[in-house]
């Protein structure tokens, strides 16, 4: 099982913990990693600005990408968003997709759109599968209680392909129960997209988010999107003050869960590097004193 490695923005600069833990553990799992070059932004940040920048940005990207003879293995679901959209929006419009490639042309590229791509989620719960993820564990979570947070574009309705059921994201909750664990689905958005106009709103939303998971008694809250690790991770005290949380929370990226189940340290799928108080959970897994 091969993998074309594209992390995204997000991942590769700020949020390195979610890309140092998932390739930790899909190295675990058998997984072989290809790092491509000369790639880009998928451009979904610049889509409200620039609708034409954000769409040659994912052709591009993709036109790389479909070179190699695996999948490509996002980490990302706004990368996953915009290509998704952007095929769909390539394939129903001719002159937009010459628009395209003439300019593709100059860097002797040609968007095909024949691309294979999944996010990580999809990877470990379709191609990897449960079964498999339950066959490497070193220790089973049981007596642990955790709030799932797969992230707006994962599910959200549309009329292209999402990740995940619109109407009942289940993928991220199964790969936590496979886990031993308890699993709650808690779908509210974490206030990412919004702080970029409205940094207290962001936080306020943020800070609800924990609070739910601290009222439904939930050890942790876990995560698979680097947007929501932003908001909720790195910027955890200042989400927490904004709703007056009085709990310890840890939010961790599925894949540090994972690693602790497959039996690795916590520095080894980055937990030294989060934000938030992973302590709490670490100190009940007898990882510290």
């Amino acid at each position: 099982m091969r993998y074309v490695f594209f992390p995204g923005c997000l991942s590769a600069t700020q949020q390195y913990a979610y890309e140092f833990s998932a390739l930790t553990v899909l190295n675990e799992l058998g997984v072989e990693i290809i790092y491509p070059e000369n790639v880009n932004c998928c451009g979904f940040p610049l889509r409200s600005l620039n609708s034409y920048g954000w769409i040659y940005l994912s052709a591009r990207l993709m036109s790389v990408l479909e070179d190699f003879d695996a999948p490509t293995l996002l980490l990302c679901n706004w990368c996953h968003e915009s290509l998704t959209y952007a095929i769909r929006l390539l394939s129903g419009n001719s002159e937009l997709l010459e628009w395209v490639n003439e300019l593709l042309k100059e860097e002797d590229l040609e968007f095909k759109g024949n691309l294979k791509f999944k996010h990580l989620i999809e990877v470990l719960h379709d191609d990897i599968g449960l079964e498999k993820i339950s066959s490497h564990l070193k220790r089973k979570l049981e007596g642990y209680c955790f709030s799932i947070h797969p992230g707006c574009y994962s599910f959200r309705p549309g009329d292209h392909p999402k990740m995940d059921s619109n109407e009942k994201p289940l993928k991220l909750l199964e790969l936590v129960e496979v886990l031993g664990a308890e699993g709650r689905n808690h779908l509210d958005c974490c206030g990412w997209a919004i702080s970029k106009t409205s940094m207290d709103v962001g936080l306020t939303l943020s800070g609800n988010r924990i609070k739910e998971a601290a009222d439904s008694s939930c050890d942790g809250i876990i995560i698979s999107c680097p947007h929501g690790g932003e908001i909720m991770e790195t910027n955890y005290m200042d989400s927490a003050k904004a709703s007056n949380v009085k709990a310890d929370i840890p939010v961790l990226y599925y894949p540090q869960l994972l690693g602790l189940a497959l039996g690795l340290k916590p520095e080894k799928v980055a937990l030294h590097l989060n934000k938030s108080p992973v302590a709490v959970l670490l100190r009940r897994l007898g990882y510290l004193n």
